[in-house]
C-alpha cells in the first residue's frame, strides 16, 4: 500500500486541521511548499514543507514528515531539512514527524557531540478515534484506522464522509484514503469499504492503487515489505547504538537484504559482536 500518496490527500485537504489539532498551530494561512525541479534531483526532500501564517501574523516554516514505523536516521533527516529551509527561507523552522506504528522509545531530541536538535513528534497510535469523532474533524478521519478504538470508528468516520456535504471529489479522495490505511488493520476491512464506496473511490486518483485486481497482492505484499523494513531498521539501529555512526556501504547492503530470516540472524550478531569487522564477518556467513 502506497500510505504516501494518502497521506498527500490529507495533507492537501485538511492541511490547517492537522496543524490545529496535531502540530498545536491555529494557522490563518498554510501555504504547501513545492520543490524546485533542480533540487529534488540532487537534494531530499521533506514530506510536507508548509510556510505559516498564525493569527498574530507570525509566519514560520513546519516541516510535516510522516513515518509508518521509526528509522533511526529520522533525526538526522530532519536537521538537514531544517538547514535547507531555515537558509532559504530565513523563518523559524519546526520539524515534526507523525507515527503511525506504535514505538515507545522514540525521543524529541537529538544530539551528538557537537549539536543538540529538538523536534515533534506525533504518535498517531496513541490518539483516540472516538474522540476525534466527537469533535467533528473530518479532515482528519482517514488517519482514524491508525488510532486506538474499534473497527467501528473507522465505519462511523466513512459514514460522516460519505454523508458530509463536500465536494464529491473531496469525498472521493477521503475515503480512498481512509481505505488505504484501513489496511493497518488488515484486508477484511479494506475489502469491506471498497464494497461499501467503490462507486465514489473510483473517483479519486489515489483509487489506482487499491483497485480490486490488485488489492490482496498489494496488501499483502506491504504487510510484508513493512515486516522487511522493521527488521533492517532493527539491526541498523542495533549496530548504530553500539558502533555509531555506519559506513555507507554497510547501511546499504543491510537494506539490499530481502530475507526476514537472514535478517533475524544479523540482528542476533549485532547485538554479540564487539566490532564492525566482526559483524562483517557475519554478514559473510549468513548471506553465502
Amino acid at each position: 500500500m502506497r500510505y504516501d500518496v494518502a497521506t498527500k490527500v490529507v495533507v492537501e485537504h485538511g492541511k490547517e486541521v492537522i496543524l490545529k489539532r496535531l502540530v498545536g498551530i491555529e494557522a490563518v494561512e498554510a501555504e504547501l511548499i513545492e520543490e524546485l525541479p533542480q533540487e529534488t534531483v540532487s537534494l531530499r526532500r521533506s514530506d510536507y514543507p508548509l510556510r505559516v501564517r498564525d493569527r498574530e501574523g507570525e509566519e514560520r516554516i513546519v516541516l510535516l514528515e510522516f513515518q509508518t514505523a521509526w528509522r533511526w536516521e529520522v533525526p538526522l533527516r530532519l536537521l538537514e531539512y531544517q538547514i535547507r529551509y531555515k537558509l532559504r527561507y530565513r523563518l523559524p523552522v519546526m520539524s515534526v514527524v507523525l507515527l503511525f506504528r506504535r514505538r515507545e522509545d522514540v525521543a524529541e531530541e537529538y544530539e551528538n557531540e557537537s549539536i543538540r536538535f529538538r523536534y515533534k513528534v506525533i504518535r498517531l497510535w496513541q490518539m483516540d478515534g472516538g474522540e476525534v469523532l466527537r469533535r467533528k474533524e473530518i479532515w482528519i478521519y482517514p488517519f482514524i484506522p491508525v488510532m486506538r478504538g474499534g473497527d467501528e470508528n473507522v465505519f462511523m468516520a466513512e459514514e460522516e464522509i460519505y454523508g458530509s456535504d463536500m465536494e464529491r471529489g473531496v469525498k472521493a479522495d477521503l475515503l480512498t484514503a481512509l481505505t488505504i490505511f484501513s489496511g493497518f488493520r488488515g484486508e477484511e476491512i479494506v475489502r469491506r469499504l471498497l464494497e461499501r464506496r467503490r462507486d465514489i473511490m473510483i473517483e479519486s486518483p489515489a483509487y489506482e492503487i487499491i483497485k480490486e485486481e490488485g488489492l490482496r497482492e498489494g496488501i499483502q505484499r506491504g504487510l510484508q515489505q513493512g515486516m522487511l523494513e522493521e527488521a533492517r531498521e532493527m539491526v541498523l539501529e542495533a549496530l548504530s547504538v553500539k558502533f555509531g555512526v555506519l559506513p555507507i556501504d554497510l547501511i546499504e547492503e543491510i537494506k539490499g537484504i530481502q530475507f526476514r530470516e537472514v535478517l533475524k540472524q544479523l540482528l542476533r550478531a549485532a547485538m554479540t559482536v564487539e566490532s564492525l569487522d566482526q559483524f562483517r564477518e557475519q554478514l559473510g556467513r549468513v548471506k553465502g
